[in-house]
């Protein structure tokens, strides 16, 4: 739609200021590090999914044994097959380990076997025995005497999922199990949920050494644990699972629980459990802000027991030999799925204990509290404390879940959003901590884990699916992870050195990386095949978001400019001194100095100050820097260089326009050669400054755009420009006219003076914004056209809008002003026959046609309307637009054109005809409506 507007008889003009642009030093922060390196590491593939890993750490030993399904293989340090045993499928004669347990086979049961208990017996003389669970056959145990490579079988495992935790209790070895068990795998098999069992000297069966825990009978199979991890430790077996909060709800909150048995009593009524919560909660709290909101993570993912270094000790408040449980946690919804966030805590198990123990003895004491027993779905519910006369002692020997759940808080501080941990290793290196972790997209994230500030040292992949929880530390150098149907042999401090872009971020990199800059690389020594550096750094000049990595490229010759290299490496950062003309030289050309000015400069810019009366191109500029000692990891030496610097000599070659009012204002363009040279440029026009509005632009010609001062008198006046300090001076001049001058309407003078004239409408509804319309009309020192602006929603037809117009010209605002209405479009409604014809009856002189609106406006538009040319002096009424046939004109048979002009602006509306069926001339007279475009 097109808004109405008046044509004024005086100019306007609008000017759009641009600043002039300043050279600045990169302010993006360049790329340090470039975690999309790939990395090639030694790896042992099989034919299908890893599902375990075991490792012999006896002395001189470096086998490894991976279980894959229907397959046990040995696997050497560099990831070569040593040997193999076939678990599977059931009924095969290459299965070695499906003879033992006397089992009849259940046509409806899987034969694939699925190997999910690795377990080494490392007490075992003279060698070690390799215990194998699988799936099938009711969870068959091989035991495998690795130097005979002989199997010999007992039944243990869960097909549903079974973790497995060997202890060496007095010369008598102890297999702790935790199992998920349903209905059929209770009864049929049958397997309990916890249980403690040893193996029969005759090493076909085990003996049960407690009576162990199961799942009742009515929740077996509705309600499913799954058992993540085993380990010991002292005293203690512990077990890490993840199950719903409430047994009988199928939909309630998962929690992550750890569960604990006596190793020297390993009863039923020992066993303990306690709700493990990985928490973060902000510092600072914002409302409705999810960034700052407390959060639970309830999900463990994967764990590792294991000690931590001496800095993070420190930090967790614990001694150096205390036993610590790592675990990643994710936010686990109702419907069991993991989201993709993240959170590491770190669980002192000595603190742990003490939270089972006091929680057992709330349970027994009588408190402002009712308590639950818990274990629901291990025994009937029961309250705390236990309602019978036999005192303390009785109360306490019952399996009891502490009802105070025991919570850490996230070490990466929920860092780790968009990524789902699957697996977790930690090391120690010296006083540091190292947590490998392993993702859901198959990525590996190497840490240096302290409670504030977590180091990523190592972020890569190694391949599209997830890491397998089934993650072992190999050695002290050497971790090992399974993705998919490969397991790499990780090293502990990373793969490599190359994700460090920089020389500075190569050389702080963690000292046990081993990294060193190599050709503008960083690498390891024995991958360096030329000089290998870990001490210095050469400075660099970089060329990022700049033509060039420096500024200006072109200076005046005999001007003193200021010069600006940008980059890095420029000072080490933890250098004493300041940087200064001994430590840092910078020549242009054969020799040239450009004196550092220390006070401007730092470690990644240095600004230096030239002076060069002779013209000369494409130089090069050379910086040296030799900070000799200094504290820190390395020092700045070395010699960086780049071309491009020219001294030219800048000249004017235009002003345009060379004239403009005394008041000043007015937009001058001035052209030449070089005047985008230096760094600080300045306009004068008869010593008055210029108000620079543009920076000047090109190669060779360039221009400076600004705004003229205001004068005291009519004339000429010289034009120079100064840059840094140096003169350009041109024979050409500015001419000051007199000022503009409009009195109203009909009476202005000088409106040529000025070139830029603006037309602004401010409305007396303060929610309006200001209009304004450049004016490009005609033009002459009496008189100028101008279109008003247009709204820019359409006014409603009952509406108008009252205001005032304003002219702007040049640098003089409002220079004339009056009351100024607006209205609602109008619109003229053409002849009303389909074919836009009207028919003249013989003795009709006037004709009349509808319009809408047209006569809000009449006043101020001249509005015309003409038949075959000739205008028959329309007049505007209510709702209709009439006039006369003009007198001699003559209408012939196939009719004349007729036209409504409004301000100018013509529209077509149809034609008239003769009617007379005698074929008489007629004269005629049509009222017709026009249509007015804003």
């Amino acid at each position: 739609m097109v808004t109405w507007a008046a044509l004024l008889t005086v100019c306007i003009w609008i000017q759009t200021h641009t600043a002039s642009g300043q050279h600045i030093c990169p302010s993006t922060p360049r790329r340090l590090v470039d975690f999309t390196v790939k990395y090639s590491l030694p790896h042992f593939q099989t034919d299908k999914p890893i599902q375990n890993i075991a490792v012999n750490h006896e002395e001189h030993h470096s086998d490894v044994y991976v279980a894959c399904q229907n397959l046990i293989s040995g696997v050497s340090y560099t990831m070569e097959k040593t040997w193999e045993v076939k678990t599977g499928p059931v009924g095969s004669t290459d299965c070695e380990t499906c003879l033992g347990c006397d089992i009849e086979i259940d046509p409806a049961d899987p034969v694939d076997t699925d190997n999910e208990v690795l377990l080494l017996d490392m007490s075992a003389f003279p060698f070690p025995n390799l215990y194998i669970c699988g799936s099938t056959q009711h969870g068959s145990v091989t035991s495998l005497k690795l130097a005979l490579k002989s199997p010999s079988l007992n039944c243990l495992a869960s097909p549903l999922g079974t973790k497995v935790t060997i202890v060496d209790q007095s010369a008598t070895l102890l297999f702790f199990v935790a199992a998920s068990v349903n209905d059929k795998v209770a009864q049929k098999y049958p397997r309990r949920s916890i249980s403690a069992v040893r193996p029969l000297s005759t090493e076909d069966g085990f003996h049960m050494v407690m009576e162990g825990l199961t799942v009742l009978p009515s929740l077996q199979d509705s309600y499913k644990i799954d058992y993540i991890y085993s380990f010991s430790t002292g005293s203690y077996v512990y077990f890490l699972s993840l199950q719903r909060e409430n047994p009988p709800i199928n939909n309630s909150a998962f929690q992550t629980r750890l569960g604990r048995l006596p190793i020297s009593i390993p009863e039923v009524w020992m066993y303990r459990e306690v709700v493990l919560e990985c928490r973060y909660e902000p510092k600072r709290r914002r409302k409705h802000s999810d960034g700052f909101r407390d959060i639970v993570f309830n999900g463990l993912q994967a764990a590792y027991f294991g000690r931590a270094g001496k800095d993070l000790t420190e930090e967790l408040n614990v001694g150096n030999a205390e036993d610590i449980l790592f675990g990643v946690f994710a936010e686990v919804k109702e419907n069991g799925v993991p989201q993709k966030h993240s959170a590491l805590c770190a669980f002192s198990l000595t603190k742990v204990n003490d939270a089972i123990d006091k929680g057992v003895d709330a349970c027994c004491k009588s408190g402002p509290e009712q308590l639950s027993r818990g274990l629901s779905h291990f025994q009937p519910c029961e309250s705390c404390p236990h309602e019978s006369s036999q005192g303390n002692d009785t109360c306490s020997v019952k399996p009891t879940l502490v009802s105070k759940p025991y919570f850490r808080l996230d070490l990466f501080n929920r860092q780790m959003r968009g990524v789902l941990f699957t697996a977790v290793l930690v090391t120690t290196i010296g006083n540091h901590t190292l947590g490998h972790f392993g993702t859901s997209d198959g990525r590996i994230l190497q840490v240096i884990l302290t409670l504030y500030r977590p180091i990523v040292y190592a972020n890569y992949s190694l391949g599209e699916t997830k890491v397998s929880r089934s993650a072992e530390v190999y050695s002290n150098e050497s971790l090992l992870f399974a993705v998919g149907n490969k397991m790499f042999r990780v090293p502990s401090a990373g793969p490599g050195c190359a994700h460090f872009m920089t020389c500075s971020m190569c050389l702080t990199a963690p000292p046990f990386m081993n990294c060193g800059w190599c050709s503008g690389i960083c690498s390891r020594q024995p991958e360096c095949a030329s000089q290998w550096n870990k001490d210095s750094c050469a400075p660099v000049i970089t060329e990022v978001d700049l033509p060039l990595g420096f500024f200006p490229t072109m200076v005046p010759a005999g001007a003193e400019t200021e010069v600006t290299l940008c980059g890095w490496e420029f000072q080490s950062p933890l250098r004493p001194a300041i940087i200064s003309g001994k430590t840092h030289i910078i020549t242009v050309g054969s020799g040239t100095l450009c004196t550092v000015l220390p006070e401007k400069s730092s470690s990644e810019v240095l600004i230096c100050k030239i002076q060069v009366n002779t013209p000369s191109q494409n130089l090069n500029i050379t910086l040296q820097v030799h900070e000799g000692e200094v504290e820190g990891r390395y020092s700045i030496e070395g010699t960086a260089q780049i071309p491009g610097f020219s001294f030219v000599e800048p000249s004017i070659t235009e002003i345009k326009p060379d004239f403009g009012p005394m008041f000043g204002g007015t937009t001058v363009t001035l052209t030449g050669k070089y005047l985008n040279s230096g760094t600080q440029r300045d306009v004068f026009f008869d010593e008055k400054k210029c108000s620079i509005q543009s920076a000047p632009e090109g190669s060779g010609t360039s221009s400076i755009v600004c705004n003229t001062a205001a004068a005291a008198a009519v004339g000429n006046v010289p034009v120079k420009i100064i840059i840094d300090n140096f003169q350009v001076s041109t024979t050409k001049m500015f001419f000051y006219k007199h000022n503009p001058w409009i009195q109203n309407c009909d009476t202005s003078q000088n409106l040529d003076s000025a070139h830029t004239t603006v037309v602004q409408y401010i409305s007396k509804n303060p929610i309006l914004q200001p209009l304004e319309q450049v004016c490009n009309g005609t033009a002459n020192a009496t008189y100028i056209e101008c279109w008003a602006p247009a709204f820019k929603e359409e006014m409603p037809e009952e509406k108008s809008d009252i205001g005032e117009i304003f002219i702007h010209m040049d640098g003089r605002r409002k220079l004339w002003g009056k009351r100024f209405d607006y209205h609602h479009d109008a619109n003229i409604i053409p002849i009303e026959n389909d074919d836009h014809e009207l028919p003249i009856k013989q003795g009709e002189t006037e004709v009349s046609l509808h319009h809408n609106k047209l006569n809000t406006v009449s006043t101020c538009m001249k509005i015309t309307m003409t038949i075959g040319g000739v205008n028959c002096k329309a007049k505007v009424l209510l709702n209709e637009l009439t006039c006369r046939i003009p007198k001699g004109l003559v209408i012939p048979s196939e009719g004349l054109p007729v036209q409504v002009s409004v301000n100018g602006e013509v529209t077509d509306v149809g034609k008239v005809v003769n009617y007379d069926t005698n074929n008489a001339t007629m004269i005629l007279g049509i009222v017709l409506g026009s249509l007015l475009h804003w």
